[in-house]
């Protein structure tokens, strides 16, 4: 056992250097001898310690009349072929453990080349809708203009500088920073009732996922209304999800545009980083416009223990 032990790493060497190949007539020639060779030597494995010694002329008559002998040369055959089918099982395995690796580092790399995209065109989308909203106040009101600049060069810190994923928390106070960035052109016209669980602070999420939710509502839903509007903006945690639910109180129904680029972002970001464990629901109606996001809880203690 001890022979056939040191002979099958000699198999397992030789099985790493010429690959399975069932078409190649070389494949099995050189098997086939290695298979004999392995053979004859476990036959032979109990006068080796006899051969070195010089005892040859008595041993190899011996050997010749041996009746385990042809008995040993199957043995051993039949052991090669295990040797080296579990070899070539294993190597195989190993290369697929290995592709499977290569192909989820490959996806991996996709979804954060998306995601990078996807980032570089909501950033220039919310710059162009920060300018717009300061140039309204250019022309009427020159000091809340200056204010509204100090505090676009907040937002814009945020908004360029944060990749991957963030807490909650951020994103929050982001959203609050934007909101009362936009009370400085609407005033009391734009009223907030906002209820966020303290659990979900701490919950990891996709940058610029709250922002274009209430952007979205004052925009379209406040903004071009003499007597303004509300937003409602609810966030919780309902079991593994987290559920983000962003309302205001317009016409759902006024145009197309309610759900356009800031939406469709959103939506396909949500996709590259979860796939299917992520929802985004939008309702229309006379009463209102709402959103509604569901994705995957994970905190940042998850992602360190993982690490």
């Amino acid at each position: 056992m001890g022979s056939a032990a040191v002979l099958g790493l000699v198999v397992w060497r030789l099985t790493g250097r010429i690959e399975w190949s069932s078409r190649k007539a070389s494949f099995y020639a050189i098997h086939a001898m290695g298979l004999v060779l392995y053979s004859v030597l476990y036959a032979t494995s109990w006068i080796w310690v006899d051969l070195v010694r010089g005892r040859a002329a008595e041993i190899l008559p011996e050997l010749r009349r041996s009746p385990v002998l042809i008995w040993n040369l199957l043995m051993g055959s039949w052991l090669y072929l295990l040797v080296a089918g579990i070899s070539y099982a294993i190597r195989a395995h190993q290369r697929v453990r290995a592709q499977e690796a290569a192909t989820a580092e490959a996806r991996l790399m996709a979804e954060r080349a998306q995601l990078a995209a996807l980032r570089a065109q909501v950033n220039p989308h919310f710059l162009f809708n920060a300018l717009h909203s300061v140039g309204a106040l250019v022309t009427s009101d020159p000091v809340r203009a200056d204010k509204a600049l100090e505090s676009l060069g907040d937002l814009l810190r945020y908004a360029l500088g944060t990749e991957h994923e963030v807490l909650f928390g951020q994103e929050w106070r982001f959203t609050q920073d934007y909101l009362a960035f936009e009370q400085l052109r609407l005033g009391d016209r734009l009223r907030v009732n906002a209820a966020v669980e303290p659990a979900a602070l701490s919950v990891l999420v996709p940058p610029l996922i709250l922002q274009p939710l209430v952007e979205n509502a004052v925009r379209h839903g406040i903004a071009d209304r003499h007597d303004g509007g509300c937003v409602q903006l609810n966030v919780r945690i309902v079991g593994p999800r987290l559920i983000v639910h962003v309302q205001d109180d317009g016409n759902g129904n006024a145009g197309p545009s309610r759900d356009g680029f800031g939406l469709k972002s959103i939506e396909r970001r949500l996709a590259a980083r979860y796939g299917r464990e992520a929802k985004l629901d939008i309702e229309r109606s006379a009463s209102g416009f709402q959103v509604t996001i569901q994705l995957p809880v994970q905190s940042a203690a998850d992602v360190d223990s993982a690490e």
